[in-house]
C-alpha cells in the first residue's frame, strides 16, 4: 500500500492585489464524511480547474470532486505578475541541437498561450486580456549583449521582435530608467485573479468544488485500486486522481528530489492619478521582463497601476506574514522609484507572496505516477499557459486520449535528479545570492 502524509499545506495572505481587485463569493463547503468518487483532483489553480473541466467534458455521467486546501483561484495561481509567455529569453543557443531544444520548449510554451486565449473566448471571461507583446529590458551597458543575441536566436527562428533604445523606449514605457529593450510580439498580459476566479465560475455543473478541504494524507488501499484521501473533516476515494498543486508537489510525494519552490514577493500601487499618469507620459499599458536573472518584473496595468516584482527566496513555509511582507515592500517600493522618481513614497496599496516551481534542467511535470495517479505541474515561471495546457492535457491522458499536444509536452525531459536537503536548499539559496549580486543595477 502506497501512503502519503502531507506535512506542508498552502496558508496564503489575504493581501493580493489582483484578488482585492475582484468581488467576494461565497466560498464552497468543506469536504465531509465519508465519499466515494469517480475522480479527484487535488488544487483547484489553473492546472486542477483545467484538468476538471476537460474530465467533465470526456465524462459527463462520472462524479468529479476537486480539493482546494484554502479558497479555490487564491493560491499562486491568482498571485503571479499576469504574464503569457512563448518565447524566453535565452543568450544564444547557435547549433542546431541548442536550437532544436528552444524550437521546442518554444512550441509548447506557445500552445500554452493559444490554450488560455481559447478559454477566455470560450468562456467569456473578462480577465483585461491584452496581446500586446512583452518586452525584456536591461539597465545595464554590460547586458545589452544578452538582449541582441536574444534577438539573434528570434531571428533563426522568424519570430516578429524589436531592439528599441533612447527616446522611444521612453516614451514607451514612461521611464528613462531601461537603456534597451527587446520587444516580442507573442507576450499576452492578463489579471490572473480574474482569470482564474473566471474558470472557477464557469465550472461544469457535474464538478464538485470543496474549499478549505486541505488533503492531510492521502494513500492506494490494498485490497483495491482506489485512492483514499483525508481531509480534516472528510475522507474521498475514488478510482483515478490527479496532482494539480505545482509549488506543493514535493509535500506530496511527487516526483521527491525532482522539483523545488521559491517563494516571491510583490506589490501594486494604488491606479495613478491622471497627475501622475501625466508626469510618466500617459504610455500605453506594457510588461516588462528583466534581462538579467533575479531582476525586477514589472508591469503598468490597464487600470494605470504599477506592478514590482523583485525579490525570490527560498523560504521553507512557502507563504510570508504580514511582517514578512513588510520588510520586503521597501525593496519593491525602492524598485518603483528607480524607475519613476516622479511617484511619491506612499503609492504601494498591497504587497504578497506566491510560489512557482522549477526544475534544474526546465522540465516539467506530465506523467502518470502510479496506475490511475497523476500529476502535471513544476512550470519554470509559466504557469499561467503552461498550468491551463497541461491541465487540460493531463485529464486528456488519464482518459486515454492521445493528443497532439501530449505528444508535444512529453518530448520536454524528465526533470533530472536534484541533491538531497538540505544540500538542495544551501545550494539554491548560494545561486540566489549571486543573481542578486549581479542584477543589483536591475532591481
Amino acid at each position: 500500500m502506497t501512503s502519503k502524509v502531507i506535512s506542508i499545506l498552502p496558508k496564503n495572505d489575504e493581501s493580493c492585489g489582483w484578488i482585492k481587485q475582484i468581488p467576494s463569493r461565497q466560498v464552497q463547503p468543506a469536504l465531509s464524511g465519508k465519499q466515494h468518487a469517480d475522480w479527484v483532483v487535488i488544487g483547484a489553480g489553473f492546472t486542477g480547474l483545467a484538468a476538471a473541466r476537460q474530465l467533465a467534458l470526456l465524462h459527463p455521467q462520472a462524479r468529479i470532486v476537486v480539493l482546494e486546501a484554502q479558497r479555490a483561484a487564491e493560491g499562486s495561481s491568482a498571485r503571479n505578475s499576469g504574464f503569457l509567455v512563448d518565447s524566453t529569453l535565452n543568450e544564444g543557443h547557435y547549433s542546431a541541437a541548442g536550437l532544436e531544444l528552444y524550437r521546442r520548449k518554444y512550441e509548447i510554451k506557445r500552445a500554452g498561450v493559444l490554450a488560455v486565449q481559447r478559454l477566455v473566448t470560450d468562456l467569456g471571461i473578462n480577465c483585461d486580456l491584452e496581446a500586446k507583446g512583452k518586452f525584456h529590458c536591461t539597465a545595464v551597458k554590460s547586458h545589452e549583449i544578452k538582449l541582441i543575441n536574444f534577438s539573434k536566436l528570434l531571428n533563426e527562428l522568424e519570430l516578429n521582435h524589436k531592439i528599441i533604445e533612447g527616446e522611444e523606449l521612453l516614451q514607451r514605457l514612461g521611464s528613462s530608467y531601461y537603456r534597451m529593450g527587446l520587444w516580442t510580439e507573442g507576450g499576452v498580459t492578463l489579471q490572473p485573479a480574474k482569470l482564474v476566479r473566471g474558470m472557477v465560475e464557469k465550472l461544469p455543473q457535474q464538478v464538485e468544488l470543496y474549499e478549505n478541504s486541505p488533503v492531510i494524507n492521502w494513500r492506494k488501499l490494498s485490497n483495491s485500486e482506489d485512492f483514499q484521501l483525508s481531509t480534516p473533516e472528510g475522507q474521498v476515494s475514488c478510482q483515478k486522481l490527479i496532482v494539480a498543486v505545482n509549488g506543493f508537489m514535493t509535500s506530496c510525494g511527487v516526483k521527491p528530489n525532482r522539483s523545488f519552490s521559491l517563494t516571491l514577493t510583490a506589490s501594486m500601487t494604488r491606479p495613478l492619478t491622471a497627475e501622475e499618469d501625466e508626469a510618466i507620459g500617459r504610455p500605453e499599458p506594457w510588461g516588462v521582463l528583466s534581462a538579467q536573472s533575479m531582476g525586477a518584473t514589472v508591469r503598468l496595468t490597464k487600470d494605470r497601476r504599477i506592478l514590482m516584482r523583485n525579490t525570490a527566496e527560498v523560504w521553507p513555509k512557502q507563504n510570508m506574514s504580514v511582517a514578512d511582507l513588510e520588510l520586503r515592500k521597501a525593496k519593491h517600493l525602492n524598485g518603483i522609484k528607480r524607475r519613476f522618481p516622479q511617484l511619491g513614497d506612499d503609492i504601494i496599496e498591497s504587497t504578497w507572496s506566491g510560489t512557482i516551481c522549477l526544475s534544474g534542467n526546465n522540465a516539467n511535470v506530465f506523467s502518470e505516477l502510479d496506475n490511475g495517479m497523476y500529476a502535471a505541474g513544476c512550470y519554470n515561471a509559466s504557469g499561467i499557459g503552461l498550468g491551463v495546457l497541461f491541465g487540460t492535457e493531463i485529464a486528456n491522458l488519464a482518459s486515454g486520449k492521445m493528443t497532439d499536444e501530449i505528444r508535444m509536452i512529453q518530448t520536454n525531459s524528465e526533470p533530472m535528479l536534484l541533491p538531497p536537503q538540505p544540500l538542495l536548499r544551501w545550494g539554491v539559496g548560494l545561486r540566489l545570492m549571486r543573481d542578486r549580486f549581479l542584477a543589483q543595477h536591475e532591481q
